[in-house]
């Protein structure tokens, strides 16, 4: 045990000793590479870019979008995550680059930056928002409509931009390209390329950082999908059914984790959730495994409960980013952890399984010492009581003897080495 925690401590003051030094980011800019739909993903991504920011006084983000638009409640969360950004006294710039759109919900979030900037070629709206199985004329519509309206008005007011023009991105679905949206003051300028865009803003001897979604926002735009978190809990509801007809326990796990992860991408449970879900359906594999024996649901439970570990750490906004060197070591030690646990619940579960021994075939292999010289047959003490004893060589009295074997009530021994 004092093993392990040497080991365990020495571990973590390497890895605290190679973590790179935190300089100032006074003189630098981050760029957000946003180049997928606005999802729950997306949040994830624009929440951790800026705690980043924010947390290492980064004094300009710049979002390089490129989105066809996406979810409302998700817009809504960038929206306020930019708000909150700008507050705090960073400058929030967009840009489009060629090829490249603000679509939609992509829109709001242009119209909450400090500036935009737009390439030749690309276009920023339309930004009508569409409540799928409503009717267009629905009170509910309307509601949301107004309620959007008023958002992206007070966002292009308090910005100095075009009012009327940004509500009829709104009201009558209307999109501009980047000329016309210049001409009538709805961004800042045309800028054809990043580089340009770097001079122009005058920080090109800036330090230059960059912020991509990580395989935790990709896999969270994925099952956020509507298509995609129905199947999985249709899918996971099958399964557990499947295993009232055939009993296994792995058809009710995966079910289990299918719904999980389903509610999870329907935004209806938090990852932090599906985290703790994880976890322990990993701890019952683990146990199971004691019965089991064939270590197939141990290292998949050992694999879940790091899963699940994985998703509780994904859920916390972290910078300077959301794993780094400590914290692939910090997974590294659980696992390590994990199958030293799996040794040990597999050593239980082998002892466990003996069969309990009694009877004279108990004292088998049990230590004593010879009471008379032993020429063939002698006599033996062994817990205590004396037993006749024969060997096929020659024991002197006193030496220590193994009890090999057993004839009726005579013990076949052989002189410890």
């Amino acid at each position: 045990m004092n093993k392990w925690f040497g080991i365990t401590i020495i571990t973590f003051i390497v890895a605290l000793s190679l973590l790179p030094y935190s300089s100032s980011y006074s003189h630098s800019y981050l760029v957000i590479n946003f180049n997928t739909q606005v999802d729950p993903g997306a949040v994830s991504f624009f929440q951790r870019s800026f705690s980043y920011a924010e947390t290492n006084g980064i004094p300009i983000v710049i979002i390089n979008m490129n989105t066809p638009g996406g979810l409302l409640d998700s817009m809504l969360s960038i929206v306020n995550l930019t708000v909150q950004a700008e507050s705090s006294g960073i400058t929030v710039i967009t840009y489009v680059p060629p090829g490249g759109m603000a679509a939609s919900a992509g829109s709001y979030i242009a119209m909450a930056s400090d500036k935009i900037y737009m390439a030749n070629g690309t276009f920023i709206g339309p930004s009508t928002p569409v409540i799928e199985g409503i009717a267009v004329n629905s009170t509910y519509q309307m509601h949301v409509e107004n309620a959007m309206l008023a958002l992206m008005q007070s966002q292009a007011q308090l910005h100095g931009r075009n009012i009327t023009a940004a509500g009829l991105m709104v009201t009558d679905n209307v999109a501009y390209t980047s000329s016309e949206a210049y001409s009538i003051h709805l961004i800042d300028g045309i800028v054809n390329s990043f580089s340009d865009l770097i001079s122009m803003l005058n920080i090109q001897n800036y330090q230059q950082l960059q912020m991509n979604p990580t395989l935790y926002d990709q896999f969270l735009s994925f099952i956020s999908n509507p298509t995609v978190d129905g199947l999985l809990m249709t899918i996971g509801m099958l399964a557990i059914l499947l295993d009232l007809y055939h009993a296994t326990v792995i058809t009710t796990i995966i079910g289990i984790i299918l719904i999980a992860l389903g509610l999870w991408g329907a935004e209806i449970i938090g990852g932090n959730i599906v985290g703790i879900i994880f976890i322990v359906l990993g701890g019952a594999l683990i146990i199971a495994e004691i019965k089991v024996g064939h270590g197939f649901l141990m290292i998949t439970g050992i694999v879940l409960a790091i899963i699940g570990t994985w998703l509780l750490a994904s859920g916390i906004p972290y910078s300077p980013s959301p794993f780094g060197f400590l914290s692939y070591v910090a997974f590294g030690i659980m696992g390590g952890l994990g199958f030293i646990a799996a040794y040990y619940l597999n050593w239980v579960r082998r002892t466990l399984r003996k069969k309990p021994v009694a009877g004279p075939e108990a004292i088998i292999g049990k230590k004593g010492i010879a009471i008379t010289d032993i020429d063939n047959e002698g006599e033996v003490r062994v817990e205590g009581i004396i037993w006749r004893a024969r060997s096929i060589s020659r024991i002197e009295k006193g030496k220590n003897v193994v009890v090999k074997g057993i004839d009726g009530l005579v013990l076949i021994v052989e002189e410890e080495k």
